[in-house]
């Protein structure tokens, strides 16, 4: 394994983001920004060996400064949708920023993780080769309470895998959702649409949402006989944006998904401790700004497989809580596992 960090660029205070590439005897590498955490590119093997980038992503600080999406970031504190910006903790409202339609908030505010600078040291290890990731949040930060101190740590090995490690700690009871929102495409990041991509999802139950994407109160419904069934192997075909509760959830990893492109050969393995996985198919990735070689964004032409816990699970007793308390440790673990068809 070879680690190199290099100057990605400055963000606009002067300070520097740091690029860390990580290749294993493959070929095979992740790039990882100290900027939001962010996977900037991803680059694995098809069936023939021949390698591609399938993470969208940009070539600059700017870009991921000022463009939409959220391409390849930590979200946080509270990833996805809460549903009129506020919540209640131990009696107290909390107000969120508006960032989502009029009323709601969305991956963490007007600032969220996506744009925090983090300090990283890399490593290498039995496991493989990466980095931690180090920052604070303070108490207030985006109108959420306590002092949160967050370390996220990416190993990539030698068989492709790519893990994340999610940790968290709290000084005040606070709530806590990271997840990453990387862009996949199994074709490269200019390649065909994901409609194309074949996908099994672990689960039998989606999250309906309004028209705003808060969930509907009647909460998780069955897949069976709807567009939302992924229980068997099958091409995409079709927008999503939905929630889906895994199967057998108890904390421990387990696979979540599975999601394959068949003419070059290239497939994704998710695994996860979460109990959701968020599916998300770019419906609206039609920004201005071009990806990496000037490869223009297109909607439908990647997908988010974003682990979590249920959206708006701070304003529903019924789903299962994000809340984190003094001397508790918030820890999560998902893997993307890539090998080929």
């Amino acid at each position: 394994m070879t680690i190199r960090k290099t100057v990605f660029g400055t963000m606009p205070d002067g300070r520097a983001v740091y690029a860390y590439n990580i290749e294993n005897a493959s070929g095979a590498s992740v790039t990882l920004l100290t900027l939001g955490g962010i996977i900037q590119s991803l680059v694995v093997p098809d069936r023939n060996g021949a390698m591609k980038d399938v993470v969208c992503g940009y070539d600059c600080v700017d870009r991921y400064l000022t463009a939409a999406g959220y391409q390849g970031a930590i979200i946080g504190r509270v990833c996805n949708r809460i549903g009129g910006a506020c919540f209640t903790l131990d009696g107290k409202e909390h107000k969120l920023f508006v960032n989502s339609g009029t009323k709601d908030s969305l991956h963490g505010g007007k600032e969220g993780f996506n744009r925090k600078l983090f300090t990283a040291v890399s490593f290498e290890n039995e496991q493989g080769a990466g980095v931690k990731l180090y920052a604070v949040s303070p108490d207030g930060e985006e109108n959420y309470p306590g002092t949160l101190r967050i370390c996220v740590t990416y190993t990539f090995t030698e068989e492709n895998r790519l893990i994340l490690d999610y940790q968290a700690e709290t000084d005040k009871p606070t709530v806590v959702n990271m997840t990453n929102h990387a862009y996949f495409n199994l074709t490269g990041v200019g390649g065909n649409s994901v409609m194309e991509h074949e996908l099994y999802i672990n689960s039998e139950k989606y999250l309906p949402t309004d028209g705003d994407q808060i969930p509907l109160p009647c909460g998780y419904q069955p897949v069976k006989n709807t567009v939302f069934d992924f229980t068997a192997l099958r091409p995409i075909g079709h927008p999503i944006d939905h929630g889906f509760a895994l199967r057998g959830f108890n904390g421990m990893v387990k696979r979540a998904a599975f999601l394959c492109e068949r003419t070059e050969g290239r497939s994704l393995t998710v695994y996860t401790d979460l109990p959701v996985l968020q599916v998300y198919t770019a419906c609206v990735m039609d920004g201005p700004e071009p990806f990496k070689g000037g490869v223009p964004q297109r909607p439908l032409h990647a997908i988010c497989l974003e682990t979590q816990f249920s959206t708006n699970a701070v304003n529903r007793p019924d789903f299962i809580p994000c809340v984190l308390r003094p001397g508790e440790l918030y820890h999560s673990t998902t893997v993307f596992e890539f090998s080929t068809v």
